[in-house]
């Protein structure tokens, strides 16, 4: 992909639809005005469970805490309320997202989230992960860390869910990231296509929060499937991101890839996808040295080369 497309798809992640607005702003969104909440008329009008579930999703969004507790307590089922995702619209319109817990934290409202857990509601909520996604990017790590300190995977999308880390290096938050790693967040953890933390913060030109990420246990020598890795990145000259201090993490970034014992500069990516593909990477001194290939990817190599 063009480098300076790829860059414009990673920021466009900060403007994906986390939401649309509420009529009263909420206290704990104003330093990132990109991120978008949810919107009340439209959750309202595509939620699961008929007219109770839109009864308890209006009072959370009101925040009358007990008047929806006291809806819970008569039907434990309503628990599960959130928005059905219609499969014939691939991208929702902005704000038609989200569950119980998803409206509580869009209205940093503390006692609801509290409530809410005490009534059953998932640790990682309904729509696993998007309660998270969203907290992460509040003005202060509070919202985050209720949910995770409550039992919330750091990681929900290891079972399907939403990335918070992925929001969290879109909107360049690395106190989003410190939060989830130190809840324990696998700077490691790489999609299907191989693609893994370190990686989006080089495609985005965040070498502060890849710098980070690589100090954590992540690694720029991560396989893609176009046998593409992080380190490629610091081949290329940062585009939008070229602060002083991007800078200087760019550059030891590159000096922590160079004394990695896996050759400087990184092999072109069609010979890593060759090497890959036959199987002869990475050796066991490559793994230890940080190259990591996700085990689909290299399922995918390997049968592309029969």
């Amino acid at each position: 992909m063009n480098r300076r497309v790829r860059i414009f798809a990673a920021l466009m992640l900060a403007t994906a639809p986390i939401g649309g607005c509420m009529a009263a702003a909420p206290s704990c969104y104003t330093k990132r005005a990109s991120v978008v909440l949810p919107d009340r008329t439209r959750v309202l009008a595509h939620l699961s469970n008929g007219a109770s579930g839109r009864a308890v999703a209006e009072a959370i969004f009101d925040g009358r805490v007990d008047a929806a507790q006291a809806m819970l307590a008569r039907d434990p089922q309503l628990i599960s309320t959130a928005v059905v995702d219609d499969p014939k619209t691939p991208q929702p319109p902005a704000g038609q997202y989200g569950d119980l817990l998803a409206i509580a934290v869009a209205r940093c409202d503390a006692d609801a989230v509290t409530m809410l857990f005490a009534a059953g509601m998932p640790k990682n909520g309904v729509k696993p992960g998007a309660a998270l996604s969203l907290a992460i990017l509040a003005d202060s790590p509070a919202m985050a860390e209720q949910l995770l300190v409550a039992g919330a995977s750091p990681d929900p999308q290891a079972s399907g869910g939403e990335s918070p880390m992925r929001g969290a290096i879109a909107f360049n938050h690395i106190g989003g990231v410190m939060t989830l790693l130190r809840h324990g967040a696998d700077p490691r953890w790489a999609d299907r296509f191989g693609i893994d933390p370190v990686r989006l913060a080089m495609d985005a030109e965040q070498a502060e929060i890849a710098e980070l990420l690589v100090e954590k246990g992540g690694t720029l020598w991560s396989v893609a499937d176009d046998g593409s890795m992080a380190a490629h990145a610091l081949l290329e000259e940062p585009v939008i991101f070229t602060s002083p201090e991007m800078r200087a993490a760019r550059a030891r970034l590159i000096e922590r890839a160079r004394n990695a014992g896996l050759g400087w500069p990184p092999p072109d990516r069609a010979t890593v996808k060759q090497q890959v593909a036959r199987g002869a990477w990475p050796t066991a001194e490559m793994a230890k040295a940080g190259m990591t290939v996700a085990p689909a990817v290299q399922e995918r190599l390997r049968a592309a080369k029969q």
